[in-house]
């Protein structure tokens, strides 16, 4: 099934499994920005279909559909009371989906037809106003989950403008704030699957010293793929690592992640990773404090 040629319909209607999957697996409660990352690493059409920007005719600003269809297929749940959602909460399944067993989930009529009537009821209640701003109003993410999408994105474009040599010296400067030591060797071994980086990392809990190797590939376009791995697998073999560390500002397709799962083991960070983990040891960022409405502000009662 090609995700980019269903109808808007049909997209919604295929992101409401892996939805449900990611949650049950997770225990029934995610923020949107996990979800949205878990269900790209199971599917790799839902990943490409995250990234695809498109450009409103009306505005001429750039937008990404995925981010629209995700949020009507979360109000869809919400409709069908398998999940809830505040203004302030992540997505919190309920009892009832939970439980669910997805697989004999029939979602065109357990779902989409069970949501249905409470769409014609919003849009009933939207009627004077115009067909552009009720979808808009609808579709536009919660505040503060947009100003971190929002800071994601500028980081994003900021890292893929990063000539090849600066993106090594970030992705080096980032595992050494998370106590990897580095030494000069190995580093840009060429026609051998090449590393970036060698050194060392001590657990200070039990004193242990392990070998680390790293490959750094800043990708614009295509997605880090199997060869590449198992590649980067011999690598670690060569300079006998204890473990391997593959950073790219992309995505990792899911051949990719499996090949890392079975060899030598190998920590796979791809971008929406890199952004978590530059915000969590603030490398070369300033951190802001903002406030955002609870819905408490928006009645008028």
């Amino acid at each position: 099934m090609n995700l980019k040629a269903l109808s808007s319909e049909g997209k919604i209607a295929y992101l409401i499994k892996p939805i449900l999957k990611v949650l049950q697996e997770a225990g029934g409660q995610l923020e949107r920005s996990e979800i949205k990352e878990r269900i790209s690493d199971l599917d790799d059409q839902i990943a490409e279909y995250a990234e695809t920007e498109k450009k409103s005719k009306k505005t001429g600003n750039v937008y990404k559909e995925f981010n629209f269809k995700f949020n009507f297929a979360i109000k869809d749940l919400y409709f069908a009371e398998l999940l809830t959602f505040t203004n302030s909460s992540p997505i919190t399944l309920t009892e009832k989906g939970l439980y669910l067993d997805i697989d004999s989930l029939n979602v065109e009529k357990d779902i989409i037809e069970v949501s249905a009537k409470y769409w014609n009821e919003l849009s009933e209640k939207n009627r004077k106003n115009k067909e552009s701003d009720s979808t808009e109003n609808e579709e536009e993410p919660e505040a503060e989950e947009k100003i971190k999408d929002d800071f994601k994105e500028r980081l994003l474009v900021a890292i893929s403008k990063m000539s090849p040599k600066k993106f090594e010296a970030f992705s080096r400067a980032l595992l050494n704030r998370m106590g990897v030591e580095f030494t000069e060797k190995g580093v840009q071994i060429s026609n051998d699957g090449g590393i970036d980086g060698y050194g060392y990392h001590t657990d200070a809990n039990d004193f242990r010293t392990t070998r680390v190797v790293i490959q750094c590939k800043r990708y614009n376009v295509a997605p880090v793929r199997e060869p590449e791995i198992n590649q980067f697998l011999g690598a670690m073999n060569k300079y006998q690592a204890d473990y391997g560390v593959f950073i790219t500002n992309g995505r990792f397709t899911n051949s990719a992640r499996q090949a890392a799962r079975e060899g030598s083991p190998i920590t796979l960070i791809d971008g929406n990773e890199l952004v978590r983990l530059v915000i969590r040891y603030e490398l070369y960022i300033t951190p802001v404090k903002t406030y955002v409405l609870d819905e408490f502000y928006n009645t008028e009662e």
